[in-house]
């Protein structure tokens, strides 16, 4: 029964990925250009809720001894759940995850996500022709798995837009040469993003 198990989860990802590596071959070339036509906008959109998350921050602690050390985007795994695509933009002293209610806002790049639905329908019908039952709980990991590719490229689309805090006069009051902005899953391994050079 194991083997059965293992030689059907072999099939499915060897099928899933033939499937899903042509689906997203069309998919990153329009993301691509819809990010060349409305990528200004997009920057624009997540740089005004920077503005504001900024803001309050000076508010709340301008006067106080609590330094702006990490800001944190971050793809969240309810997001992938409840199809909403949310990641979580969050800011932290030097004590990182300690705060357990950061100051943060939600933000869905919607230009990245906004065909992942379509792509999994297609893939639906594409992999149901070579694998018998295809379960639902197959296809939504195999739905996460395809969201975390979004996700690795929004990081580069992301890495543009934090380039442009210095725009924001906020940004400049409250940046210091050890703040890092980190890319990654709520909690796990983070990349640096948004540095010069």
């Amino acid at each position: 029964m194991q083997e059965d198990y293992q030689s059907r989860e072999q099939k499915l990802w060897q099928i899933s990925e033939k499937i899903l590596l042509k689906i997203w071959k069309n998919r990153v070339s329009s993301i691509e250009r819809d990010y060349e036509d409305n990528g200004l906008s997009y920057e624009n959109e997540f740089i005004e809720e920077m503005h504001k998350l900024l803001t309050r921050w000076e508010e709340r602690y301008g006067c106080q001894n609590k330094n702006l050390k990490y800001i944190i985007i971050s793809l969240l795994n309810s997001g992938v759940i409840t199809r909403s695509y949310e990641m979580q933009v969050a800011l932290f002293d030097e004590k990182l995850y300690a705060d357990e209610n950061p100051m943060c806002f939600y933000w869905v790049p919607e230009f990245l996500y906004k065909e992942v639905e379509r792509d999994m329908n297609r893939y639906e019908e594409e992999a149901s022709k070579e694998i018998i039952r295809l379960r639902k709980y197959e296809v939504n990991e195999i739905r996460r798995r395809y969201v975390l590719c979004h996700a690795y490229i929004s990081m580069f689309f992301l890495d543009k837009a934090v380039k442009r805090l210095t725009e924001l006069p906020v940004w400049e009051r409250l940046r210091s040469e050890d703040i890092k902005i980190l890319y990654g899953t709520y909690m796990e391994k983070m990349v640096e993003i948004g540095r010069e050079g």
